[in-house]
């Protein structure tokens, strides 16, 4: 008689991993970091490259995926962008760190990209009781 040994084989299913945004998110460091992250996130397009996303993940000390905020900061003009998405991505910087930039660059995103700049900002400022968007 022979018997059938049932083996329990877990897989992660793509559906069941958690996406790049969320284990960025739960990596975030502090409130900055936090919003930061949140804004790309929201945006969704840049955070997709290739390029942007190779300049700006690391892998953390504890084994998990984080951001290296300095080190994006210094290849963001290296990435081949247009003007558009250096300007919100120099804000996102901003929002993250040290990094600086005008806020006359509000002037090169769009009405979308400016919602989810100023929605980080709130965020991040722990104001409860603004919002963006549009009123109806």
């Amino acid at each position: 008689m022979t018997t059938t040994q049932d083996t329990d084989v877990h897989t992660i299913d793509e559906e069941d991993a958690p996406s790049l945004g969320a284990l960025l998110l739960a990596s975030a460091a502090n409130p900055r970091h936090k919003a930061a992250v949140r804004a790309l996130v929201d945006e969704e397009f840049l955070l997709s490259l290739e390029r942007v996303r190779t300049a700006l993940v690391v892998k953390t000390p504890e084994g998990r995926m984080g951001c290296d905020w300095e080190r994006f900061g210094k290849r963001l003009y290296t990435l081949g962008l247009n003007e558009s998405d250096r300007a919100f991505l120099d804000l996102v910087l901003s929002l993250a760190g040290p990094h600086q930039t005008s806020l006359a660059r509000v002037l090169e995103i769009d009405d979308r990209r400016l919602a989810i700049v100023l929605r980080a900002t709130v965020q991040l400022s722990g104001c409860d009781t603004l919002a963006i968007g549009t009123r109806t």
